[in-house]
């Protein structure tokens, strides 16, 4: 199968990663719960990976946790960060951040204001800056759009919220580590990362990073390895928000995925950037609707006509082409779009593809546009 949806998960995968994971599940130990050297070595490879994370997003003072998921990193931020006040996000976020959001503006302590992209479909300090008030407390954004692929000014806003002593909250799911991040210079306060998509590491793994700015107050309480005489959670970080046994065989994978990843992304984006521009040019060509303008995260939404996103999406299934149709998490974007009944069709560039897939995946496409325009 011609494999576009490394959006939602990303299919490439290190081979050096894929061998620690194997060989980590194998010997599997648990990290922080006894002294034997299997343990402490699980533990040290954890260290490991907080440590390569911290170096490759320059926050490297910067707190790093380990969640099961971005969305667990995000609901962290947003629902333990004890956000009081006026919160401003965006109608282009996930659920992930919505959902949480919601929730927050239906208790007596917190509004949220959710604004809309300029006409190229990303967000700036320009779009933000007027909807700031006293109480402001909070900015979420999302890096890249999950739908569209558009980018948000994150420097900018960064610098917006600094200026004003606003926490500054970016979901970098689509993002990192396709397009250049820097957490101390972009003045970003917590990050939230997903480990298997563009850092090319295994479900079931996710990064949220956060400066000493921030205080986050655990979602989970329970075993830490540490201070077991006491019957209160630990407060220190990364302990007091890593209750439980850790996906250890994971996150070492990620460390090394990540690794791998940083040492070839030059290369890589520059082929993401390229096939993704070469869906876009020949979706235009066609005359289909398509709903991306910045090809650097190597997603391309589009329609074809009034058919149902869902309909297109199994024609491809059928020529052996994976994508993703529907609303994609981002219910408020496809409102803004006009495009909550139909959805949108989703292709999504990967390490994995190539200009033959760009050209079978193309072809495909001008067959359906020419079966359902006879």
């Amino acid at each position: 199968m011609i494999y576009f949806d490394n959006a939602a998960t990303s299919r490439f995968k290190p081979k050096s990663a894929l061998n620690i994971l194997i060989n980590e599940l194998t010997k599997s130990s648990n990290s922080g719960r006894s002294a034997h050297r299997d343990a402490i070595t699980t533990a040290l490879k954890i260290e490991e990976t907080r440590a390569i994370i911290q170096d490759k997003l320059a926050a490297q003072s910067a707190n790093v946790v380990f969640t099961k998921n971005c969305t667990e990193a995000l609901n962290l931020c947003l629902l333990k960060g004890g956000f009081k006040g006026h919160i401003i996000s965006t109608v282009l976020e996930h659920n992930s951040t919505l959902r949480p959001l919601y929730r927050l503006n239906s208790t007596d302590k917190v509004a949220v204001t959710l604004i809309e992209p300029n006409d190229e479909g990303f967000v700036t300090a320009s779009e933000i800056e007027p909807y700031i008030r006293r109480d402001t407390s909070l900015i979420a954004v999302n890096f890249v759009s999950n739908v569209t692929g558009a980018v948000a000014d994150i420097e900018g806003i960064g610098k917006l919220a600094k200026s004003k002593n606003i926490v500054f909250l970016v979901d970098g799911a689509q993002g990192v580590p396709h397009i250049y991040f820097d957490f101390l210079k972009m003045g970003v306060d917590m990050l939230a990362l997903p480990g298997h998509k563009g850092l090319h590491g295994f479900q079931g793994t996710g990064v949220l990073v956060f400066s000493d700015k921030v205080k986050i107050a655990p979602l989970i309480l329970g075993g830490t390895g540490t201070y077991s005489s006491s019957v209160t959670q630990p407060e220190g970080y990364p302990e007091s928000l890593e209750s439980g046994t850790l996906f250890s065989a994971g996150i070492a994978a990620l460390g090394e995925a990540v690794r791998w990843t940083y040492s070839h992304l030059r290369e890589g984006n520059a082929l993401i950037e390229k096939i993704g521009g070469e869906l876009i040019y020949g979706l235009t060509s066609l005359g289909v609707k398509v709903y991306t303008k910045d090809a650097r995260a190597g997603i391309v939404s589009f329609n074809l006509g009034d058919i149902p996103s869902s309909d297109v999406a199994d024609l491809l299934n059928a020529a052996d082409i994976a994508v993703r149709s529907g609303l994609h998490c981002a219910p408020l974007l496809h409102k803004y779009y006009g495009t909550e009944k139909q959805g949108m069709v989703r292709a999504s560039v990967g390490f994995n593809n190539t200009d033959r897939d760009a050209a079978a995946f193309l072809n495909a496409i001008e067959k359906i546009v020419k079966h359902t325009s006879a």
